[in-house]
């Protein structure tokens, strides 16, 4: 028997306090629907779902493509090393997917005048046109959520999200 099972054994005085156990495992949940990081986690996990179904549906590409898709329509000319800055992926992903866009004719990649041994990535014709057609069908993804808060509020929000994702640090991708 520890010394804390003999010692709470030993207790009979009904008016002295319990023991308080140690064991990380007796504290109370976590209550899921009161914590933000998972809610965020879930809405996040809910957005990036359709917009997989929407993208694989209408372009047969996979969530990993159309972010590299975006990043590079957002800033013709992004690095490989830029996209994984700007998009939730390590290297390895961004990497694969690059390859399946420059494959399918979406991308191109040229070299940098500055710099030999960097490369930067434009969206192709057939790439401009994938996106803006992508474009509208992601865009209503949020319809739903953005009929329930007005202009100031999305404003407000989307100002909130920023100042959280850049107060938590990044894990190592």
């Amino acid at each position: 028997m520890t010394q804390l099972q003999s010692h709470s054994a030993a207790q009979t005085d009904e008016h002295e306090a319990p023991l308080v156990s140690m064991d990380p495992t007796d504290r109370e949940p976590i209550r899921l629907n009161e914590y933000w990081p998972y809610q965020v986690t879930v809405l996040a996990d809910r957005i990036a779902r359709l917009t997989a179904a929407i993208v694989k549906r209408e372009a047969g590409l996979n969530l990993s493509q159309w972010r590299v898709l975006a990043a590079i329509a957002e800033a013709p000319g992004r690095t490989a090393v830029e996209v994984v800055t700007v998009t939730p992926m390590d290297k390895g992903i961004v990497s694969r997917a690059t390859k399946a866009l420059l494959e399918a004719g979406l991308v191109v990649r040229r070299a940098s005048q500055a710099d030999g041994r960097v490369s930067h990535l434009y969206l192709t014709n057939k790439g401009k046109d994938v996106y803006a057609h992508l474009r509208e069908a992601v865009e209503a993804v949020p319809i739903a959520a953005n009929q329930m808060m007005d202009s100031g509020e999305q404003g407000a929000f989307c100002s909130l999200v920023r100042r959280l994702a850049n107060s938590v640090p990044d894990a190592e991708r």
